[in-house]
């Protein structure tokens, strides 16, 4: 009973598998029969929890994004008893896999296929906005603690610049095969725009509003 407890749920090895998909074939090989035969479950289950392959998806960017959560929750408090590396070092070291003990998922393609498939899901785009941009705001919550000198205006700017840097990194290593050595190259580049950040005592914002969507 101990072991059946610990097993994940069925939603939830569909959604693994899904992922599985997305990272080792792509968005072309995804189908109702291959996530179940992914899964080790029937096509007819993994229908009665999703009616289409748009909910699938949308479900799917939830569950990664929870995931993420969790890990770095995980290293947070970690890093809180051990007292050795501020909030801010650890955020951008986990986001770049330079966070020792804490590795970055193995299925960072799958969300390369999911960026492709919003373009004709409302939906998903609209669940892969929310969370960039929830993680936007907590980059920039961290930027200001750890560097109150920082306006406002900086902080939201350089959270932006962090995700976009992020994604594109990610998309060149986990996607196009680039060496996971780069990701040093990243974390560095990121520091040092911080600095030119801090460098500049004006916080006059360059656009309005950071994280704003439309034309």
């Amino acid at each position: 009973m101990e072991d059946e407890a610990r097993e994940p749920s069925k939603k939830h090895r569909i959604l693994d598998a899904a992922a599985s998909l997305l990272s080792s074939r792509g968005l072309q090989a995804l189908s109702f029969e291959t996530v179940a035969q992914e899964a080790g479950l029937s096509r007819q289950l993994v229908r009665y929890y999703f009616e289409d392959l748009d909910a699938l998806i949308a479900e799917l960017c939830d569950h990664l994004a929870h995931m993420y959560r969790e890990m770095l929750l995980s290293g947070i408090v970690d890093v809180g008893k051990a007292g050795k590396v501020e909030r801010l070092g650890f955020f951008l070291d986990f986001f770049f896999d330079l966070a020792e003990e804490h590795p970055m998922p193995v299925n960072l393609e799958a969300y390369d296929a999911m960026i492709a498939y919003s373009v004709g899901s409302e939906e998903l785009r609209d669940r892969m906005c929310n969370q960039y941009r929830t993680l936007g705001h907590v980059i920039t919550h961290e930027l200001a603690i750890a560097h109150p000198q920082l306006g406002a205006a900086a902080c939201e700017e350089l959270s932006f610049l962090f995700v976009s840097m992020m994604h594109a990194h990610w998309s060149f290593v986990a996607s196009l095969g680039y060496s996971r050595a780069h990701s040093r190259l990243a974390r560095r580049a990121f520091d040092r725009l911080i600095a030119s950040y801090l460098d500049d005592a004006s916080d006059v914002p360059l656009i309005e509003e950071p994280w704003a969507r439309g034309p």
